[in-house]
């Protein structure tokens, strides 16, 4: 019976290895993302022959601004989805440590009434 703990344990570190490798793509991925927008900033801000008018002036303003929004708002949304996706992997690490104690008590359960039936 003591391999049915063990395989618990196998998929409840399995699903909790998912969990937390979920978490880091989450905050690589916004760091990429705000790193690749950064990068066409500079290729656009660097182009040469683009003449500085009052036109281009206000396509970088307008630029600068788009950029700025969209920065802070995957910011402030990637900090929310992390504070969630820890409190996720909190309950989770919670409730298998509820439900392993639930199978080990069942486990001590039928121990003995296995051992019986298998001596009658």
């Amino acid at each position: 019976m003591e391999k049915q703990l063990e395989y618990f344990d196998v998929l409840a570190n399995a699903q909790n290895q998912v969990l937390n490798n979920l978490t880091e793509v989450q905050a690589q991925l916004r760091t990429q993302w705000i790193d690749v927008v950064g990068k066409s900033y500079a290729a656009i801000t660097s182009i040469p022959g683009v003449p500085e008018n009052a036109y281009t002036k206000e396509a970088l303003t307008q630029f600068n601004n788009w950029f700025s929004s969209v920065a802070n708002a995957s910011k402030t949304a990637t900090e929310e989805a992390m504070k969630t996706q820890d409190s996720l992997i909190a309950a989770y690490e919670k409730q298998v440590a509820i439900n392993r104690a639930g199978l080990k008590n069942a486990v001590d359960l039928v121990n003995p009434i296995l051992a019986k039936a298998k001596l009658a």
